[in-house]
């Protein structure tokens, strides 16, 4: 039986500013996704920080795993927001706490997609880490178990 966990990134007290948009962790199995939903600034990613980090190590032991970030209605993110993702994804690169496979889901009705997609392709790329994006969330599903 496999036992999901749910987390979200408003159990995070800010450390200044209260973070802009929300993201919801949920693990099953070996998979781990998360649920977004924009604009987002960099106190969320601290606030992705704080939540993920602790999901990741308990992702390790399954192995194998994969990553499925699903961007809701917004999907703009500031400058700051991007940067501090980048680094974030770097720090999780070198310290070997990445998926195997990351796939994100933006479809066409989420405000911001036709800008964001490849901003958030770059940021995988910076990071030194693969990003395949998807327009529905079952696409993405069956591309996370081909690779599993």
């Amino acid at each position: 039986m496999t036992s999901k966990k749910i987390k979200s990134t408003d159990e995070v007290d800010p450390q200044k500013f209260r973070p802009h948009g929300r993201a919801t962790f949920t693990t099953d199995g070996n998979l781990l996704i998360c649920e977004a939903q924009g604009p987002f600034n960099k106190e969320l990613i601290a606030a992705i920080a704080d939540i993920e980090l602790g999901l990741v190590y308990e992702m390790q032991k399954c192995g194998q795993w994969a990553d499925i970030i699903v961007i809701k209605e917004n999907a703009t993110a500031s400058p700051g927001c991007l940067k501090a993702f980048t680094e974030y994804l770097t720090t999780l690169g070198r310290s070997n706490l990445h998926s195997l496979v990351t796939a994100m889901v933006i479809g066409d009705d989420v405000f911001g997609a036709d800008v964001m997609t490849s901003q958030f392709i770059d940021a995988y790329a910076d990071a030194g880490l693969n990003l395949t994006v998807f327009k529905t969330l079952n696409d993405a599903k069956v591309f996370v178990k081909l690779h599993l």
